[in-house]
């Protein structure tokens, strides 16, 4: 028997159709286009390695990476490693970085951002948790889609309480704002820093977190103005001694995103990014709390000085500092309207 006649007919149930050749081209169309969606998504941040900050950008991850059923792979990255804030802010503009992890006041210097200013009107808030109920309500949802608008770049969710903001320093203590005069301090860069600390007197000195305890050990700068989250977890307590717990922002951590990613997401999918955003803030929160609880030892411990400074003369100092921008970059009124609802309890069921 020769060999060509060893070969037998298709059975007939192996035979596809037209229809079904279509149908299998669709759904292996289908797949493709989802296998381009699962791509990794880089995530940077400023913040400490090991940080509570950081541990609630694990949180996200590990969120995002479990329930988008392979779609989206978060890769985490701290201390700089793709970029410094503004690198960061850039990068999700132009596309090369997908998320940052960064303050809430960062997206200030970006086109459609500068109203984000407000957030770090000192004494705005009374306390983090005032923080977190009006920064997810309704007044700063309308600056973040403006940003998004503006920008590219998009705020989608302000989750994690940030230590309050102090004073530390090389010599000291600080007392009062005229002790001050003549300090080179690292401010971020944000114009209501700006506003706010040059007519003490102070030389702002704006420069990257990861910069500060070289500077400072050297005498380039003479101290920062971060909470004790970052102070502690960057150990800028053994090389500045002089702690003054001036309490002048409360802030919350922000969650930034590509515009251009954000838009290119399903609707549960922009779901699942705030529902995990929020349960990494709350740990961010809860760590955060910890490091605050031990924050006077910590200091103490390392051989520094903690002091109750004189609020009534900084609340005095910073009172109009706000002003200038009111009319021009915010409402009127706005950062009163603000202070009366902590008074009110206004924006007590905001948050979302």
């Amino acid at each position: 028997m020769s060999h060509l006649m060893q070969f037998k007919p298709l059975a007939p149930q192996s035979r596809r159709s037209p229809l079904a050749s279509f149908a299998l081209a669709l759904a292996l169309t289908v797949a493709m286009a989802g296998a381009v969606l699962a791509k990794d998504l880089r995530f940077g941040t400023p913040f400490v390695n090991g940080s509570n900050l950081h541990k609630g950008m694990e949180k996200f991850a590990e969120i995002v990476n479990a329930e988008s059923g392979g779609r989206h792979k978060i890769l985490v990255y701290t201390d700089s490693q793709i970029g410094d804030i503004t690198q960061l802010l850039t990068g999700m503009q132009l596309g090369t970085i997908d998320m940052a992890y960064l303050g809430i006041g960062n997206g200030a210097s970006l086109k459609g951002g500068a109203p984000l200013n407000i957030g770090y009107t000192p004494y705005l808030f009374r306390s983090k948790e005032w923080a977190e109920r009006i920064l997810n309500g309704p007044i700063f949802d309308e600056m973040f889609e403006n940003l998004a608008k503006e920008s590219g770049v998009r705020a989608f969710a302000a989750a994690g309480a940030r230590s309050g903001r102090a004073i530390q320093t090389i010599k000291g203590p600080v007392v009062r704002p005229d002790d001050l005069k003549g300090y080179r301090l690292r401010i971020p860069p944000i114009d209501m820093f700006r506003a706010a600390f040059e007519p003490l007197g102070v030389k702002v000195v704006p420069m990257g977190l990861s910069d500060i305890y070289l500077a400072m050990s050297r005498g380039q700068i003479d101290g920062q103005d971060n909470g004790f989250d970052l102070a502690l977890t960057f150990k800028w307590q053994e090389v500045a001694k002089h702690w003054s717990a001036t309490g002048h922002v409360f802030e919350l951590a922000t969650w930034y995103i590509s515009e251009k990613l954000w838009q290119s997401m399903t609707p549960a999918d922009r779901l699942l990014f705030k529902r995990a955003a929020r349960e990494g803030g709350a740990v961010t929160t809860r760590l955060g709390e910890e490091i605050d609880r031990g924050g006077v030892e910590a200091i103490k411990a390392a051989g520094g000085t903690y002091t109750m400074p004189d609020i009534a003369a900084f609340r005095n100092a910073f009172k109009d500092v706000h002003k200038p921008y009111e009319g021009k970059v915010w409402p009127v009124g706005l950062v009163d309207k603000i202070r009366a609802m902590q008074v009110s309890g206004e924006g007590a069921g905001q948050a979302k």
